[in-house]
């Protein structure tokens, strides 16, 4: 009996262990989303094409986070990057085959899924109040600006959500903003004239005066820097380097100067490259908010509402895309920051319109923009550090938006099945891994 009973008790023993390790390998196996208890990241408000799921306080508690060898570190493109809009990106299997280096969900995120241990890109979003807040209506006659001017945050929603987001994520880039220069829209689709739905109060982006932006970034760049000095802080992305985009960057730029006696402090410069006309109450880029008539064009009523007008036959120029690049580090160099890198966080083919509904229009950009932003190099302009190319790296858009271009998405969001263009990404990412691990080039800061 003594005998019996001591093997029950080994034999028990060696199940509670092996119980225990196979507990613990589903837990080491299990993505970083899968292990954490807050919401999904699907919830919260919804807003189109570059906006995203707007966080609600209760995703941004403690989570589990798993040992570096854990996040299934494997060889990456850097610079190639995507942006993703249907909430997680471990929804799809096949997310590791794209190979790339870095992405961006439009969102702050205290414990983002990183496939391959690529980088998440951190976006803080924040909107000039209005006395309408939180419908997004364009009009500033019937919703005009609350004085005096301030903002707020919305994701996340406090500055005590942030820090305690920043404190998680050490060594992140965090930009601030996305698409401040653009009216909020109300009802229809801004990619799609022949869209149209009710309005909605989620229908827009970051839209701010650049002079309130100034302030955000500033109370924002020294906020992130407070809780972590090796953050690195980038501003939001304008649609595109136009004329009229361009002066309201200068506007941030010297209101900065003249408000707190100093340049700006930017680590990552960062802008988007679209191609869409400017014209208000109409769809594409709209005019930035403010835009004087000095600038934008006036309207019948003597009302700014004309900037660049592009046909949308050329929203896949190459020649504009190039002019648009060389436009912005122009206005870099202007400014004593043309060795600081670029980063393109968005941009892709979005319009339904003017022959881009066509797979081989889509495709043929994406990878034609590839080789652009892998071989255009101008010491007169570009990056020292990164043999004078012009742009670091670029995020096409989109990896998962059904609500724009059907063949500009990298994996179909109903489905989950890559697409083709997926393939062709991750085809071109292969010829280019140039990282593992927590590796980063030389010529990043």
């Amino acid at each position: 009996m003594r005998y019996y009973s001591a093997s029950k008790k080994v034999v028990g023993a060696l199940m509670l262990a092996l119980l225990l390790i196979g507990g613990l390998v589903l837990v080491f196996l299990a993505s970083p989303e899968e292990v954490r208890s807050a919401a999904p990241e699907s919830g919260g408000l919804h807003a189109d094409a570059g906006g995203g799921a707007l966080l609600s306080t209760s995703e941004l508690t403690h989570h589990v986070y798993l040992p570096a060898i854990f996040r299934q570190y494997g060889p990456r493109s850097f610079r190639l990057g995507y942006c993703s809009t249907s909430g997680s990106v471990a929804q799809y299997p096949g997310i590791h085959e794209l190979a790339a280096g870095w992405y961006v969900n439009f969102n702050v995120r205290s414990d983002p899924v990183r496939p391959l241990g690529m980088e998440y890109v951190q976006t803080v979003r924040l909107h000039q109040l209005t006395k309408c807040w939180d419908k997004k209506v364009r009009d500033r006659e019937v919703c005009p600006y609350v004085k005096p001017y301030t903002y707020t945050l919305t994701s996340p929603s406090t500055k005590g959500a942030l820090r305690s987001s920043v404190a998680a994520n050490p060594g992140a880039l965090w930009l601030i903003g996305n698409e401040m220069d653009r009216y909020d829209w109300g009802g229809g689709n801004p990619w799609n004239p022949d869209m149209v739905s009710p309005i909605d109060p989620t229908q827009g982006q970051d839209e701010m005066l650049p002079e309130v932006y100034a302030v955000a970034y500033h109370e924002l760049y020294h906020l992130i820097k407070s809780v972590d000095p090796t953050a690195r802080v980038a501003i939001g992305g304008i649609i595109q380097a136009t004329p009229a985009r361009l002066w309201y960057l200068d506007t941030v730029w010297d209101t900065y100067k003249e408000k707190y006696g100093d340049v700006m402090p930017v680590d990552v410069w960062n802008v988007h490259n679209f191609i869409f006309k400017e014209k208000c109450d109409d769809y594409g880029a709209d005019i930035p908010p403010g835009c004087p008539e000095s600038v934008c064009k006036p309207n019948d009523d003597g009302v700014p509402c004309y900037g660049k007008i592009y046909s949308d036959k050329k929203h896949n120029s190459l020649e504009i895309f190039d002019d648009q690049i060389r436009a912005f580090r122009k206005w870099m160099k202007k400014n004593g920051q043309q060795q600081k890198p670029l980063i393109v966080s968005e941009y892709g083919i979005t319009l339904f319109t003017g022959g881009m509904e066509d797979p081989d229009v889509v495709r043929d950009f994406m990878l034609e923009t590839f080789d652009y932003f892998m071989t255009t190099r101008d010491c007169e302009l570009g990056y020292g550090a990164d043999g004078c190319r012009l742009v670091q790296r670029w995020a096409w858009y989109s990896l998962d938006d059904a609500s724009v271009n059907k063949y500009a998405y990298l994996f179909n969001p109903e489905n989950r099945q890559m697409t083709a263009l997926g393939r062709a990404y991750a085809s071109y990412a292969q010829d280019y891994l140039d990282v593992r691990g927590t590796e980063v080039p030389g010529y990043w800061p």
